[in-house]
């Protein structure tokens, strides 16, 4: 019986540094962010949809998605960013589907799907349990800043675009505390993976 873990944080919290380590490990990763890359690929439904709807200047020469012209129409426009969401969002969530019974269908132990809005889009129902990359959310801020050379200002407002960490965390089967060095992150996760029986090992936190 194949156990799938649903893998989440918030931004800046290192859920991609934990998804490697799952991956280096031998076990399948089902990647939200690659799925989300997929699904807008040249002659897609989901690039129809989306040129469909918001017209061919998202469009490069070549056809394919300009994601800087597409950004400089949604990011400045919350209705707009949400119109893009709800069109993506079947499609997206149609692919994260088939990779986990593709993977399932294989018989493998652990499959770790990667979802950074799994609980913003509701993905929870369809996993065996939720781990969630946690760090106190005044780390979170800074390393955002530090990371991507935002202003307070700008790294509150992309924070707070997400459900808290905090709230992410009291909602978690299994918490990995990222505010240490990454290999006391690894650790974490390889002291749940040798636990046995996951169904019955959720608890630890």
């Amino acid at each position: 019986m194949t156990f799938v873990l649903g893998l989440t944080g918030s931004i800046a919290t290192g859920k991609s540094t934990v998804s490697r380590y799952f991956m280096a490990q031998g076990i399948p990763v089902v990647d939200a962010d690659l799925i989300a890359r997929e699904v807008v690929a040249p002659r897609t439904p989901g690039l129809e949809a989306l040129v469909s709807h918001f017209g061919e200047g998202i469009l490069t020469n070549d056809k394919e998605l300009n994601r800087q012209a597409l950004g400089q129409i949604v990011f400045s426009d919350k209705r707009k960013r949400a119109e893009l969401d709800n069109l993506l969002e079947p499609f997206l969530r149609t692919g994260i589907k088939e990779g986990i019974t593709a993977y399932v269908q294989t018989g493998v132990p652990l499959v770790v799907a990667d979802i950074p809005l799994l609980f913003e889009k509701n993905y929870q129902e369809g996993m065996d349990g939720i781990m969630v990359v946690y760090l106190p959310e005044e780390v979170q801020l800074a390393r955002l800043m530090k990371r991507d050379n935002l202003t307070l200002q700008q790294a509150q407002a992309r924070i707070s675009s997400q459900l808290s960490i905090e709230k992410k965390r009291q909602l978690a089967d299994v918490v990995i505390d990222n505010s240490g060095t990454i290999a006391e992150t690894q650790q974490q996760v390889l002291t749940w993976l040798n636990q046995g029986d996951k169904k019955s090992d959720l608890t630890v936190k």
